[in-house]
């Protein structure tokens, strides 16, 4: 039972990428809802969430994800370590009336 569990935690950790630059510094666990979305932060790389990102000091980052609003945020070392931020659709699909939508055949 032990070796399912650890396999499992290991497959749940490799989903989950670091991203680290500098000397030491705090560590933020990025989550964005819904997950996937493309973080750039300035100086540092790239990574997708969810991920660790190592901060030696503030740091601007753009979070993008296709379908939604492009969001930039300045992550800061010393403050929470995790953020979740949720993303808004580009697109809203509130209005769509999926009645008058045609059959596919």
């Amino acid at each position: 039972m032990r070796i399912i569990a650890g396999i499992a935690s290991l497959a749940l950790l490799s989903g989950c990428q670091t991203l680290e630059f500098g000397g030491p510094g705090d560590r933020l666990n990025l989550q964005t809802d819904p997950p996937g979305a493309l973080v750039a932060v300035e100086g540092a790389g790239e990574c997708e969430t969810p991920c660790v990102i190592k901060l030696d000091g503030p740091k601007k980052a753009r979070i993008a994800k296709a379908g939604f609003v492009t969001q930039y945020v300045t992550l800061n070392p010393g403050g929470k370590k995790q953020i979740v931020v949720p993303l808004e659709l580009a697109a809203a699909s509130e209005d769509v009336d999926t009645t008058a939508l045609p059959d596919l055949d």
